[in-house]
């Protein structure tokens, strides 16, 4: 009996302290594992457009903008689109893209800036509409929004395309509208945070600690 007594505490020992490495290293793994937060994006900055002088006397064509198709939304943790990042973590970022789709003579589609501005309706508050020309990221004009306060939007953009020699092109409208319902919701749209299941398995790991314990 005494045998199985010093077996039985020895393994209660062993069973305590593969508890305590397991969490140490589940605690170790929460820290080192990367949160998906802005911060961990390495963002390409918007490229405010730049007219060249030189270009003006040669260059009196304006460019073509056609219709605009319907923006095109990027939510944070939707990480299909890493338009303007430079990381595996960029979709860590609210945005709707005019798609840019003029075209010019001479001017590249990539240098030809846009000019957005409400033509009507109501910009919401957290929507960073761009106050200067831009140039496109890829092959939109990204414009920032904040999901979590601006879930639903519907206003109307006026664009113009402006070429490298200042030449502009006659304006195109463009419908911004996103509603609810259109969207994943906000509770279910956030992806899973891989920390928030290590934190849950600790939990688990030390309340099979406690009930070995004895411990209420």
């Amino acid at each position: 009996m005494r045998a199985n007594s010093r077996f039985a505490a020895r393994r209660s020992r062993h069973f305590d302290r593969g508890l305590g490495l397991v969490g140490v290293a589940i605690v170790a793994m929460v820290v080192v594992v990367p949160r998906g937060d802005a911060r961990a994006c390495e963002l390409i900055a918007d490229r405010e457009h730049t007219v060249d002088p030189t270009m003006q006397a040669t260059d009196q064509t304006p460019p073509t903008l056609p219709a605009i198709p319907a923006p095109k939304f990027h939510h944070v943790d939707d990480p299909s689109d890493g338009i303007g990042c430079g990381g595996s973590s960029c979709g860590q970022i609210d945005y709707f893209g005019i798609p840019a789709v003029a075209t010019d003579d001479v001017t590249s589609p990539y240098k030809i800036g846009y000019r957005l501005t409400l033509e009507s309706g109501t910009l919401p508050r957290n929507v960073d509409l761009p106050t200067t020309d831009r140039d496109p990221l890829g092959d939109v004009v990204r414009v920032h929004f904040d999901l979590d306060t601006t879930p639903s939007m519907d206003f109307t953009l006026r664009v113009v395309a402006i070429d490298l020699a200042g030449n502009e092109s006659a304006p195109q409208s463009v419908r911004v509208e996103r509603h609810d319902d259109s969207a994943c919701s906000i509770a279910g749209g956030r992806a899973f945070r891989p920390e928030l299941g290590w934190i849950a398995l600790l939990a688990l790991v030390f309340t099979a600690y406690r009930r070995r314990r004895g411990v209420p």
